[in-house]
């Protein structure tokens, strides 16, 4: 975690790395915990959202591949 703030390599959040890292965030206060929680629901429904459309192009071409047998 380059700057140590819980955002993980390249933005993607804590444990997307390879484990050489501090994964660790201090968290003090309520406030914290709660930018934390909040900033780590947002890279999580991003991530979900990159994996329901990847599903969806593989649906699609499992679909024209069964069409074209």
């Amino acid at each position: 975690m380059p700057n140590l703030d819980g955002t993980g390599p390249d933005g993607k959040g804590p444990m997307t790395g390879c484990g050489r890292g501090k994964c660790i965030i201090p968290i003090s206060n309520s406030e914290q915990e709660l930018d934390f929680l909040t900033n780590q629901a947002q890279v999580l429904e991003k991530q979900l959202k990159t994996i329901k459309s990847r599903i969806n192009r593989v649906k699609v071409k499992k679909e024209v591949q069964n069409a074209r047998i």
